[in-house]
């Protein structure tokens, strides 16, 4: 009797694990309900903190999870579990900076260690810093080069990926796939890159894809992947053939509508095709190529009208954003201009111009690329024509459309230097040459038409402009008479300087 009562007392503690032995059975649950009663000495355990860490973390309670290992850590600063564990947390917390000094420090005491640069890695990528990712990967990937980790590819492949270099991550995703052909991901990625370089590397997409399916018979994705391949290939038959399967299998995503739709439409059943490029467009009406495709079947089947309808739509979805298409067109005559092509620059608004000439901003950017100094300088009498006829075309829009005109006055000055330069030559007419490099001609009684509609200069401004026409009268007497650059701009800057000084005491 008492060896029996001695017996159930054994089995009786045998049955109360530990709680490392509860985190090994993944009864996370039952191991912190387990450290509600602990005292005070157990926490000073580094084993126990280390359980309810572990614990934490396998129901996803990462902040707990973190304190824990971070007592721990304070407890033996040698522990490289314990310094792992807490970057393993902080990264799941967001806390990338405390997990990288974890990790580093880590690999300050030894360089190979996987799990560090693993997670290392890892972490890189989350930081979108795909080229350092890729070192700690690489680092890897050469520890044993006589093995194909697919994981290691797989990683690296995807790094490429972000940093365009299509051909880099081909061979990853390559020596992954070719590790392990039953991962349908992998063969997905790896036909995604072949289809992308195209070419024959859309042939030997189709034998990935026939391989890949060989282990995952009825895989979506691969055989989607395996359409395209065909479709790009020109094969519109063996693509739609593809499709149907997919469609049978109530597969109507995007991608399988439009494909299908057009493959079918290119295969000359353009009256097929239109139920599933109708599902398309309803899925996305802003896709030019689906719009397209819809318009092209109705048209040649049984409604032109609407046909007509989504042409026009297709051409709307066509045209630049606005936005963009400005800055594009403002930034590449900014460059012209700054590289000395400004003749190029001018033709290039002023065709902008003609295609909407309710623009006059546009005209505004050639006009001020020529002063209205009465005395200035254009070097030859083609920029003097070129000036003449940008300045007369914005103002004459600016009056005819009555936009607002706040300091239009400031051209008097130019057009009243030309027209009295006209005037003591007995000329009746000025040359004028437009961007485009058309010339025409201006009356001199246009002219003056035009310098009348204009604002008086008020005095303050006339007497600068006199002061500059006066400097420059005499930079250009001083470079006559052999003088440098350098003293030419001085006297220039001096009367610039005098003049302001006097018009800020009136």
């Amino acid at each position: 009797m008492c060896l029996a009562l001695c017996s159930l007392s054994v089995f009786g503690q045998e049955q109360i694990p530990t709680l490392q032995e509860l985190v090994n059975r993944k009864q996370f649950a039952a191991a912190v309900a387990r450290a509600g009663s602990l005292t005070p000495a157990d926490s000073a355990d580094y084993a126990t903190m280390s359980a309810i860490g572990q614990a934490y973390e396998g129901l996803l309670q990462y902040r707990d999870a973190y304190a824990c290992y971070q007592y721990c850590y304070r407890m033996d600063t040698t522990s490289y579990d314990a310094l792992s564990s807490v970057a393993r947390m902080a990264m799941n917390l967001g806390k990338a900076s405390v997990a990288q000094d974890c990790f580093q420090k880590v690999l300050q005491n030894d360089s190979t260690d996987f799990f560090a640069n693993y997670q290392l890695g890892r972490l890189y990528v989350q930081l979108g810093d795909y080229e350092n990712a890729i070192r700690r990967f690489d680092v890897l990937r050469n520890q044993d080069t006589a093995v194909v980790n697919p994981v290691i590819y797989r990683n690296l492949a995807d790094c490429y990926m972000k940093i365009n270099a299509i051909d880099s991550a081909t061979i990853c995703y390559f020596q992954a796939h070719d590790a392990n052909r039953e991962n349908a991901g992998l063969a997905s990625a790896l036909v995604n890159c072949l289809l992308r370089q195209g070419g024959p590397n859309v042939l030997d997409a189709i034998e990935v894809c026939d391989t890949a399916l060989y282990y995952n018979p009825g895989n979506h994705a691969l055989m989607g992947n395996k359409a395209m391949a065909y479709y790009m290939n020109k094969n519109y038959e063996e693509a739609d053939s593809i499709y149907e399967v997919l469609l049978a299998e109530k597969d109507s995503s995007f991608f399988t509508l439009k494909y299908g739709g057009a493959a079918r439409y290119l295969s000359e059943r353009a009256f097929d095709a239109i139920p599933l490029l109708e599902k398309a467009y309803l899925k996305d009406t802003a896709d030019v190529e689906t719009t397209l495709l819809l318009g092209a079947a109705l048209g040649k089947t049984y409604d032109r009208k609407r046909a007509l309808e989504l042409f026009d739509r297709a051409e709307q979805l066509m045209r630049p954003n606005e936005a963009l298409a400005n800055m594009l067109l403002f930034s590449r005559g900014e460059t012209l201009w700054a590289d000395g092509q400004g003749y190029k620059a001018d033709a290039m608004f002023y065709k902008a111009w003609l295609e909407n000439k309710d623009r006059l901003d546009l005209l505004f950017r050639i006009d001020r690329q020529y002063g209205n100094w009465g005395v200035v300088d254009y070097g030859t009498d083609e920029r003097k024509s070129r000036a003449l006829f940008i300045k007369n075309l914005f103002l004459n829009e600016c009056f005819r459309t009555r936009r607002k005109t706040e300091g239009i006055h400031a051209y008097r000055r130019f057009l009243q230097y030309m027209y009295e330069e006209a005037f003591f030559q007995n000329k009746k007419e000025l040359v004028m040459i437009a961007p485009n490099g058309k010339r025409s001609k201006l009356a001199v009684e246009d002219l003056k038409t035009l310098i009348d509609r204009l604002p008086e200069i008020p005095a303050n401004e006339k007497k600068f402009m006199d002061e500059m026409d006066a400097a420059i009268k005499k930079s250009r007497e001083m470079k006559k008479n052999g003088q440098t650059d350098t003293a030419l701009f001085n006297a220039g800057r001096k009367a610039v300087q005098k003049a302001e000084q006097e018009g800020n005491t009136e």
